[in-house]
């Protein structure tokens, strides 16, 4: 049984500080098969912890019938992470976001008449009440006090980005939910604080100067970072997000240690995959759903490749591990002060002008003992090339000439004491180790250990950096334990030693002796120090990789070169590169096209005439029990005469393949290049079969608008048109500042606009303000839906003076389709859009019109998913095929079909995985492996390739392919 508390200073495990130091590894997004090499790399990455969310929708996939098998088997993670060596954080929602479809929501339960989400709405309380009485009796006997890896549990998430302000007594309800089936280790709020709960913060950029406001407002809360946004996910149409780069990690990491953070959680460690039919969509437009790879640029990729995150991050871990919590705890409530400091001049035709540390401090009147005399300086580089800064220390008197790479930040410090740890814990009695003090330094500080056979630190920089360390032990004296290797110069009098060097590119170890008991420092350029590896009885040095499991440590043959192990009293000796080694890369390609021998299958839903649910008219797919992938709306009518007409489907989401009397006529719904809710058709005389295969992209995972509906939420209607209203707007931002909502209700021909003919599009401005006014004519008797969109800025929108609605980054999120014939008038009408802090992004605007007394005379019907019509499978379900496909000379068909295919599969041959599906010439579908569904493929951007998880291989495969636009297979390959 143990105790974990929360309080100012951070978080104690069984008495004993803990800096914390997670990371995001979502079960339910790598294969079962991936998670313990995922867990180890964890591990080995520095981290101590694992946090994950815990979707809903995807444990209870209708009510009362819950799935924790496979990559859902929650129980089985939690304890994988504690047979690892790792804790563990959940957040059990109900809502998580995540990016992650409906936010983790059930869409039985969104889809239900009278919920209402984030509130102590009774509807979902109910059913709430019933998934946690499951879900906490997984948890509850799994959290620290008894025995488990759990140390904590977050409430919701953030609430406060809800668009439901008013009701944070909802999370008091959850967490009492919580409290009340058996959970007892801390439970902390993220971006919704309340009385009573620590609150943690999220963000990227200013997080640290966040957790300081944080702390301004609540002097008592610990200073903890629940998510880091250290890279960013993708959605379709898009570049790739990977602006956040390795070295901006670096920075920030940095900061947060500088401001005293006692621990963070990265979001994302590892990213995964969005298998199925599971990713979301968020607010910032019309289209921004997200891609099936959720890789995040994350330290550890979608398919478990190590970044140049990885590398950066576990540098700060293994300081943090070692000297962190202390070390936190003084610069929480340090003051001004410390080493004197004076940044570069700038040289015209030579160098930048240097900057300001980030913080120089002392420590406070709240420091322990033996840190009265403690100082530290963030050295900060802002510029594009390296700097000198010259660092003055006090006591004794040292001028410190200190490198500073480019972009980056080094601290120094003062007066630091090394001694952290408590020796009846886990050191020797007969030696009981010195009270060391780095009095002062000028290279990176990698990590401090203390073995049983002795003290280790590690000193890092570029290589042929010059440095010194000056060190103090107490009560012992200082003793040279060998030659001084050539690089370094020492000098010790006393308990007082001088470490002059400079670095060389194989590791330097200096060995010294105090009071009988071992001392090394270890000297490594930056590359050797990210390659820095603790292992039982030493370290390993320079290799990629280095994974101790089950009592055998895996090498990886790649890195920095020669390896080289290290003995806890700092012996050194050669690594041969044959021990445990692990496998090398797979090659790039694996299975070229000509591999592949495909058969093109139709869709039994194309044409099938029996089978279908009578609709008296369109109804949410919630509704119909299709809460994930495709669903089918027919509509059988008669025609007296034919027409040229237009099919208008004013409430259509997310997108639709229309088929007519068989024949494939193209799409409706949302595009990354534009919304179309109009499509014209040429019409005989007679009767027509219209099938529309209805495509649900994602529910917002985020805002106000979590939980919508899915599908064809209304009856389609001849005529009607889709006016463009992007361009044509008349654009005021100075005196509409003060002007206000008067001007709500001006006409844009008798104000004085600062631009005429603006676009929104294409509007060069930026500014606190704007209004922009747009009339457009109308008809009487007829339906009017405006269709607006653009990025995240609050703001409003009006027609002829009347308000439609407000929003901001969590209500409407850049995203607003209204209904606004009650408020269109026959003739002209102004629109008049207000919004704040405008700063170039581009907008767009659509109206529909149609007319309402012209529905389809339709007789409608309704089929779930997509099937193959020659054997019956479904999409995700598939039969055994045959081994011998034998197909015809293959011409892919214009509009929606199955293509299959089969590969063999031998690990020797093909290595251990996973694989990357290539799938040119294809457009838009989903694909699946042996009967899982690895995802949608929409070829728009960003995403090229498809995981295919080594553990979901056979001997013998089937890969079959459903593409909605006539795509052509004969390219696809797949590759390492």
């Amino acid at each position: 049984m143990g105790t974990i508390t929360l309080a100012r200073q951070g978080i104690d495990i069984d008495g004993q500080p803990f800096f914390l130091l997670a990371g995001q590894v979502h079960y339910f997004r790598y294969p079962r098969g991936e998670w313990r090499d995922l867990l180890l790399k964890a591990r080995a990455g520095g981290l101590n912890t694992i946090d994950t969310v815990i979707p809903w929708n995807r444990h209870e996939p209708a009510p009362g019938r819950y799935d924790f098998t496979d990559e859902a088997d929650l129980p089985a993670f939690l304890d994988l992470c504690a047979a690892v060596g790792l804790y563990v954080i959940v957040r059990p929602g109900p809502y998580i976001c995540a990016e992650w479809e409906n936010g983790g929501y059930p869409a039985w339960l969104t889809g239900l008449r009278g919920v209402a989400l984030r509130v102590d709405n009774p509807i979902v309380l109910e059913h709430l009440a019933r998934w946690f009485d499951t879900l906490f009796a997984i948890l509850a006997p799994r959290q620290a006090t008894r025995g488990g890896p759990i140390i904590l549990s977050q409430i919701e998430n953030e609430h406060w980005a809800s668009g439901r302000y008013g009701h944070d007594g909802h999370q008091r309800t959850l967490a009492r939910m919580a409290l009340e089936r058996g959970m007892d280790v801390p439970q902390y709020t993220c971006m919704g604080a309340m009385r009573g709960f620590a609150e943690f913060r999220n963000g990227w950029s200013g997080i640290a100067e966040k957790l300081q406001q944080t702390r301004a407002r609540w002097p008592d809360n610990p200073m903890i970072v629940s998510e880091l946004w250290s890279g960013w996910f993708d959605h379709w149409g898009e570049s790739r997000h990977n602006h956040k780069t390795a070295t901006r990690l670096d920075v920030t990491l940095h900061q947060l240690a500088a401001v005293g953070a006692s621990g963070w959680s990265h979001w994302m460690w590892a990213g995964g995959t969005n298998f199925g039919y599971w990713g979301g969509r968020t607010v910032g437009g019309d289209a921004v759903f997200m891609t099936t790879s959720y890789d995040y640029d994350a330290p550890v990729s979608e398919y478990g490749e190590l970044t140049d995150k990885f590398y950066v991050a576990r540098r700060h871990h293994l300081f943090l591990a070692t000297l962190g919590r202390p070390l936190a705890d003084v610069l929480a409530d340090a003051v001004p002060g410390g080493p004197t400091v004076i940044a570069p001049a700038a040289v015209a035709g030579r160098g930048e002008a240097g900057s300001a540390p980030y913080r120089s401090v002392a420590a406070g009147a709240s420091a322990p003992p033996g840190w009265a005399g403690f100082g530290a300086a963030f050295l900060q580089n802002l510029s594009s090339e390296g700097q000198v800064h010259q660092v003055f220390h006090r006591d004794p008197p040292a001028h410190l000439a200190v490198p500073v790479e480019a972009m980056s930040i080094r601290p120094v410090f003062a007066n630091l004491p090394l001694q952290l740890a408590a020796p009846e814990t886990h050191l020797s009695r007969r030696t009981p180790p010195a009270v060391w003090l780095l009095v002062y330094h000028t290279t990176r500080i990698l990590g401090f250990w203390q073995r049983p056979a002795g003290d280790l630190l590690v000193l890092y920089g570029s290589e042929g950096e010059r440095g010194e360390a000056r060190f103090n032990v107490q009560p012992a004296a200082f003793q040279v334990a060998e030659t001084t290797p050539s690089n370094c110069a020492l000098r010790a009098q006393n308990s007082e030693l001088l470490l002059q060097f400079w670095i060389t590119a194989h590791p330097t170890v200096v060995r010294l002796d105090a009071g009988g008991r071992p001392f090394t420092v270890v000297l490594l350029t930056t590359a050797r120090a990210e390659r820095w590896w603790p292992v039982e009885g030493g370290f390993i040095c320079g290799p990629d990789l280095a994974l101790e499991d089950r009592g055998a440590t895996n090498i990886d043959r790649r890195g920095v070169r020669p390896f080289f192990h290290i003995s806890d009293n700092g012996q050194v000796e050669p690594l041969e590169a044959s021990v445990g080694q692990l496998s090398p890369a797979s090659p790039h390609v694996i299975w070229a096209s000509a591999h592949f021998v495909w058969e093109t299958l139709p869709i039994a839903e194309a044409a099938d005439p029996d089978g279908w649910m009578p609709l008296g008219r369109p109804q949410p797919l919630e509704e119909l029990g299709c809460d994930l992938g495709y669903g089918w709306y027919r509509a059988v009518f008669e025609l007296d005469a034919p027409a040229e007409t237009t099919l208008a489907a004013p409430w259509l989401a997310d997108r639709a393949r229309v088929l007519l009397d068989g024949r494939d006529v193209g799409w409706l719904g949302v595009d990354p290049g534009g919304p179309r809710y109009t499509l014209p058709v040429a019409l005989a005389a007679g009767r027509h079969d219209l099938r529309l295969l209805l495509d649900n992209l994602g529910r917002f995972n985020y805002g106000a608008n979590t939980g919508e509906r899915k599908g064809l939420l209304d009856t389609l209607y001849l005529g009607g048109a889709q006016h463009d209203l992007t361009d044509g707007w008349a654009a005021l931002w100075q005196e509409a500042v003060f002007a206000g909502e008067a001007i709500a209700g001006a006409h844009p021909a008798f104000v004085r606009p600062d631009a005429e003919d603006v676009s929104l599009a294409n509007f060069p401005f930026q500014g606190p303000i704007v209004w922009l006014l747009r009339s457009f004519a109308a008809r009487a008797g007829l339906a009017y839906v405006l269709h607006l969109t653009g990025d995240r800025n609050p703001g409003a929108l009006f027609v002829n003076g009347v308000n439609v609605t407000r929003f901001s980054r969590h209500y409407g999120g850049g995203f607003i389709k209204a209904d606004i014939t009650p408020l269109v008038r026959d003739g002209e009408n102004v629109l008049a859009l207000q919004i704040s802090g405008y700063a170039g992004a581009a907008w767009r605007a659509a109206l529909l019109e149609y007319d309402p007394a012209r529905a389809l005379p339709a007789a409608w019907s309704f089929r779930a998913g997509v099937r193959v019509q020659e054997t019956g499978i479904t999409g995700g379900n598939l039969l055994p095929t045959p081994r011998s496909l034998n197909p015809a000379p293959r011409s892919p068909p214009p509009g929606p079909a199955f293509h299959r295919t089969r590969f063999d599969y031998d690990p020797a041959v093909h290595g251990p995985g996973p694989f990357r599906l290539r799938l040119p010439g294809m457009r838009k579908g989903q694909i699946w492996l042996n009967g899982r569904n690895i995802g949608r493929y929409w070829h728009v951007g960003p995403q090229e390739c498809y995981k295919l998880p080594a553990s979901w291989l056979q001997a013998e495969n089937e890969l079959l392919l459903f593409d909605e636009e006539g795509g052509d297979p004969g390219g696809v390959e797949i590759g390492g």
